[in-house]
């Protein structure tokens, strides 16, 4: 009796019995071949490997945050002069005087006054004018005082400022001056904000 291996894929299994039996002939061999926990199956699949997930995508840029600060505002203009009744510069003199008394419903006067230090004069062609602001209790005859009604000299003018109080008590004739100002042929534009109280009986 010899034994034979016969390959079973995967598995190396088999039997192999011979059996001799005479004869005259020879020895007939019968090969039994057996085959044990061998099935025709296609080998196993490769492993499938697995897939490494995606790469988690770069979280979104984040929101940018607020508003850079505006920039620094420029440097504010000088305050506006506060309102006056007397200026006193190196060129001139200015005074916005009460003219007589006062009293309700009767027509009454201020005076607005320059006057030219030497060697300034007042200048011949500018436009003086004085605005008025409206002022309650107050009835102006004009709302702007122009050249026509300056009294101009040659280094002084009077802009008179004529108006009615419509009711006792204390009133308040406010406004802004435009004039100019020489030194032989070099002029120069002023102008001036002008407040007066005045009592009203």
């Amino acid at each position: 009796m010899r034994g034979c291996l016969v390959r079973c894929n995967p598995v190396w299994y088999a039997a192999c019995t011979m059996t001799a039996r005479s004869s005259r002939s020879g020895s007939l061999c019968v090969c039994f071949v057996l085959l044990a926990g061998c099935k025709n199956q296609a080998p196993p699949a490769a492993e499938t490997t697995a897939t490494a997930p995606a790469a988690e995508a770069p979280a979104a840029a984040s929101a940018p945050g607020p508003a850079a600060e505006a920039s620094a505002p420029s440097a504010p203009s000088a305050p506006s002069e506060a309102a006056g009744n007397k200026f006193a510069e190196e060129s001139y003199d200015l005074v916005m005087q009460p003219k007589g008394s006062y009293a309700s419903g009767q027509a009454g006067e201020a005076e607005i006054v320059l006057t030219a230090k030497p060697p300034f004069h007042m200048s011949p062609t500018y436009p003086y004018k004085f605005k008025v602001k409206e002022s309650a209790g107050l009835k102006f005859a004009n709302l702007v005082v122009d050249k026509d009604l300056v009294k101009l000299e040659h280094t002084r003018a009077v802009v008179p400022v004529a108006f009615t109080p419509e009711g006792a008590g204390k009133h308040t004739v406010t406004g802004k001056i435009f004039f100019g100002i020489c030194k032989e042929d070099q002029c120069q534009p002023v102008n001036h904000e002008l407040a007066l109280d005045i009592d009203v009986k």
